[in-house]
């Protein structure tokens, strides 16, 4: 019950202060907490047994943070879908998990959509579609708030042993999704290391317009939503909707992946917007180049802050301090509720300043994969440290640098290791390119080749040659590219990530 006890201390507190702005609705703590509660009761009417869980298929809405919070009060378990998701995804989510319960949006009521409705006994709508659409067992979502009594809020569901509160599934773009098993108290745990941090108050608001079912918007929600500050939903993640909100709510923190920043400056170029409320930029989910983390500060008058983590760690691992200001190129320090050690092959530690692969262990770290033993014990170590996959060093300071990329992504080129990350950090000082993604591509000769692909700025040209000679002035030989490609836009995931696999 921790997020509902800090949300009912704020509802005492500060009864009108705003939780929740979404459009041209406001709601405020004192009225978030009651429909916590009403969802918590009204949810106690349906048949649930031990093993009920609810899915959750909305956008960046109230509803789907009063169902979640409702739903970690009540003891249910709760599994967010990525809405991206093809309909044989989310059929293999709902199978794999087997949730019974499903929260819907409207905009996801469509044709292609409805025969995945049968696999949910109850279903509570969201929106002006009509409840016949998602098929029987369908009510509206303000009318299933006034089903149960509140005292009901409080009776803990009584669920089977071994599930957890909150079931995050990976985005399967290489293979089915995983679901990371998860607590409340992991997620507690992981605000209180970031708010070590970052000092983030009940005066500040923050534009969530990264998707909350991605464990990158579902913290920034969380820990926004701890401190009683205010959470401006954006459903549409979209640079004029970013900076247009900024104006209108006098928003102070924007969390965003490094791709958005760099469409996010072309359009601010454009426009005339004043975003002079907003002081912090936190940045994640991928490597945030230093030219545009550079450019981000002195176009929009912010300092960038850059962090580290992975969903199988509630996501957090490290992120630089709010008093040391934007350190480009680092992490950040690692938080102070969570170790970290950097390893070689052999799985020896490195000293510091040599690259490895990043280990942590710690209260936040999963409590594995749902139902998936193998996979677990292959991420897991006996001893507890979790393998991230991703290569990095820490300096004498302690901070953590993500100097090499995933270690899945490092091209051999003829015995070489080349980073692709270097790569990309390079020609990002071109003034060219808005996007880079270098990958590698089998070659009899070589073992691998380097493909560069780039999205030019609007507006922008530039040639192979040229680019390939920047690279060369500013690169070793041997990670010069073979192949630059030019594209108008890179496939991505929910939260911005390039789909590097689809690139190849």
């Amino acid at each position: 019950m921790a997020f509902y006890k800090y949300l009912k201390s704020h509802s005492v507190k500060n009864p009108n202060s705003a939780a929740i702005i979404e459009g041209d609705c406001i709601i405020s703590y004192k009225e978030f907490c009651k429909q916590i509660e009403s969802f918590a009761s009204a949810i106690s009417e349906l048949p649930l047994h031990p093993k009920s869980k609810v899915g959750l298929l909305c956008l960046n809405q109230k509803e789907y943070l009063i169902a979640l919070f409702g739903c970690l009060l009540k003891g249910i378990p709760v599994i967010p879908y990525n809405f991206l998701l093809k309909p044989e995804d989310l059929v293999f989510i709902t199978k794999d998990a087997s949730i019974d319960i499903l929260i819907i949006d409207s905009a996801f009521v469509k044709p292609e959509i409805i025969p995945f409705f049968n696999f949910f006994p109850n279903k509570i709508l969201v929106g002006s579609a009509e409840p016949n659409q998602v098929g029987e067992g369908t009510q509206r979502f303000n009318d299933f708030l006034k089903c149960g009594t509140k005292e009901n809020a409080f009776v803990k569901h009584k669920r089977e042993t071994g599930i957890p509160d909150v079931i995050l599934y990976t985005s399967g773009t290489t293979a089915k999704p995983k679901g990371v098993m998860l607590n409340e108290d992991q997620f507690d745990e992981n605000c209180t290391g970031f708010l070590d941090h970052l000092n983030i108050t009940s005066d500040d608001s923050a534009i969530v317009a990264l998707p909350l079912f991605h464990s990158f918007g579902n913290i920034m929600a969380l820990v926004f939503c701890r401190v009683g500050a205010t959470l401006i939903l954006l459903k549409q993640f979209q640079p004029k909707s970013i900076l247009t909100s900024i104006a209108i709510h006098k928003a102070t923190f924007l969390p965003l992946v490094p791709t958005i920043y760099s469409f996010l400056l072309d359009l601010y170029a454009r426009g005339d917007y004043d975003v002079s409320s907003l002081h912090t930029c936190i940045s994640g989910g991928a490597a945030l180049p230093k030219a545009l983390l550079k450019k981000v500060e002195e176009v929009l008058g912010v300092t960038v802050i850059e962090g580290y983590g992975l969903t199988e760690t509630s996501p957090v691992i490290a992120v630089n301090r709010m008093r040391d200001g934007s350190i480009p190129g680092s992490v950040g320090p690692v938080l102070p509720n969570i170790e970290l050690k950097i390893v070689d092959e052999s799985g020896s530690a490195v000293p510091h300043g040599q690259a490895g692969e990043i280990l942590v262990r710690g209260k936040t770290v999963m409590n594995g994969y749902w139902n998936r033993i193998t996979e677990t014990k292959e991420i897991i170590q006996k001893d507890g440290w979790l393998k991230t996959g991703d290569l990095g060093h820490l300096d004498k300071d302690g901070r953590l640098y993500i100097s090499a990329g995933r270690k899945k992504d490092i091209i051999i080129r003829a015995g070489e290791n080349i980073s692709p990350l270097a790569i990309e950090n390079a020609l990002m000082n071109h003034p060219a390119p808005a996007e880079v993604a270098a990958v590698g591509l089998t070659d009899d000769r070589l073992g691998e080749k380097v493909k560069v692909c780039i999205v030019l700025r609007e507006g922008v040209d530039a040639t192979e040659k040229e680019l390939k000679e920047f690279c060369r002035k500013n690169l070793p030989a041997f990670m010069i590219p073979d192949l630059i490609e030019f594209h108008e836009s890179f496939p991505k995931t929910a939260t911005g990530k390039i789909i590097k696999d689809r690139l190849k």
